[in-house]
């Protein structure tokens, strides 16, 4: 009798140690607060965009690419999955909403090409190629330090087709030299060496 107890007792902390290694017997919810929820160069620029426009459209951040698309109607059920398992972990730096009725203006993607910490080096060609297909403008600006507030709000609207104008004309003095005319490839690449297509 002793030796069936003695042998139930090894079987239930046998039993117990084999439930220990597969059962999780830690934390529930390992978290911790992060100390920023954005990074210094996103903080930057979006400290930046709001001073550059943000009087005109809302501005929100890491938006998923799945949450400000919809499906074609007539789309069938196989390209939805496969759509979506492509877009379903794709996500856009900025999206900008109109301000009144929060429709979706355009998105904004952070380049960086010196360093692939959190910002797209290179272009998603499945994200450009959803967001052209929806008719949502695609606005890539490289990150560097010195963008004035005037410059990225020129590049904007001129990417969302906005006529751009400065608030304060600029004063030319009048020189006797003629001046160089420009190309209208030479204007459109000045105006949009901010923004990259």
């Amino acid at each position: 009798m002793e030796l069936v107890s003695l042998l139930i007792l090894v079987l239930v902390v046998l039993a117990a140690f084999v439930a220990s290694k597969f059962t999780h017997s830690g934390n529930p919810y390992p978290f911790t607060q992060k100390k920023s929820l954005f990074t210094q160069v996103e903080t930057a620029f979006l400290n930046l965009l709001e001073k550059a426009i943000g009087s005109d459209y809302k501005i929100v951040s890491r938006v998923r690419l799945v949450d400000i698309l919809d499906f074609q109607p007539g789309t069938d059920d196989k390209s939805r999955r496969s759509a979506l398992a492509k877009a379903q972990n794709k996500q856009l730096d900025y999206v900008l909403l109109d301000k009144e009725s929060l429709k979706i203006v355009a998105a904004i993607d952070l380049v960086n090409n010196a360093s692939k910490n959190g910002h797209k080096a290179k272009k998603d060609w499945f994200v450009n190629g959803a967001l052209e297909s929806a008719g949502v403008p695609l606005i890539r600006i490289k990150v560097k330090t010195g963008y004035k507030p005037q410059e990225v709000r020129q590049a904007i609207l001129f990417k969302l087709g906005k006529q751009v104008t400065n608030s304060k004309p600029p004063i030319r003095k009048a020189t006797s030299k003629p001046t160089a005319v420009l190309s209208p490839s030479q204007v459109k690449s000045q105006s949009t060496a901010l923004a990259q297509v």
